[in-house]
């Protein structure tokens, strides 16, 4: 569906077992049949309100995100931690590979905005935003699209693009070959890669929306950002071009590594990524 034709509603339910203690789930009606979900901690007035994004095909159940959330809450924050639609009503499991992908990343930036909004109504003010992955680079893009949105600052973890792992041959080879099936048949469902994807089958338009952002759309939007933005990854993460990261300083962009750190920070480095998390919300400088 176009994504101008976004429905919203959004409804506080009884907590189910499978909620966090202290927080409620809320809905979101992306499109007619299409429930999106959310986690909701409320916390401290005083304190930022914080929304934390997924991975690609993940959920806010992915370990990274929900770590950090539990954790936001505890500290006080208030935590909005929604799962992406990708199309599929009430989704609460990873979406595999394999599937029949009818999801872009229009219709993702659609729903990202609309947490925004009521997470910032609900809160009376603009929340900071955190993204892991891709989810930072889906992140950039809603800031992009919307300049008036109100966001107080963008944290992202592992910040990788969309074809990172396919690498820029690759996907020259991809985007012309949609370009083509886009010619023969707009609207087929074709075999495609995409990230950590060996087969992803999706429309032509649906794949080129993810592979635009690439590093070079990225870091454009990165640096005309009117949003401050921080990036966090780990110096042991073989998943992203730190080289690249570390560029982004350049344009004005915060980069913090971390030492001994991976792609998912885990258990042996969370407590390091909410301390970095901490700082760079607590200090409220762009640095």
């Amino acid at each position: 569906m176009p994504v101008t034709a976004l429905f919203i509603r959004l409804l506080v339910l009884a907590v189910p077992m499978a909620v966090h203690a202290g927080s409620a789930r809320m809905e979101l009606t992306v499109a007619p049949g299409i429930v999106a979900e959310a986690e909701y901690w409320p916390g401290e007035s005083e304190l930022p309100a914080v929304l934390l994004l997924h991975g690609f095909l993940a959920t806010r159940e992915f370990p990274t995100i929900r770590r950090l959330s539990e954790a936001l809450a505890s500290e006080g924050f208030s935590v909005l931690a929604p799962t992406l639609s990708l199309g599929v009503n009430r989704r609460r499991q990873s979406v595999a590979c394999e599937a029949i992908h009818t999801h872009s990343m229009e219709q993702d930036v659609a729903e990202l905005r609309s947490w925004v909004h009521w997470l910032a109504e609900r809160a009376g003010k603009a929340p900071v935003v955190i993204g892991h992955s891709v989810g930072g680079a889906q992140l950039t893009a809603m800031l992009d699209a919307d300049r008036d949105l109100e966001v107080a600052r963008a944290v992202l973890v592992s910040l990788s693009s969309f074809g990172e792992e396919q690498g820029p041959e690759e996907v020259g080879f991809l985007r012309a070959r949609a370009a083509t099936d886009q010619a023969r048949a707009a609207d087929a469902m074709y075999p495609y890669s995409l990230s950590y994807c060996k087969t992803y089958v999706t429309t032509p338009s649906n794949l080129l929306s993810y592979l635009t952002w690439d590093k070079a759309r990225l870091m454009f939007a990165l640096n005309g950002s009117a949003v401050p933005v921080t990036v966090i990854y780990g110096d042991r993460d073989e998943r992203i071009d730190k080289a690249w990261i570390e560029n982004l300083r350049s344009g004005g962009v915060a980069v913090r590594p971390v030492a001994g750190a991976n792609h998912f920070f885990d258990l042996a480095h969370e407590f390091d990524l909410l301390d970095e998390v901490l700082r760079v919300i607590s200090e409220g400088s762009h640095g």
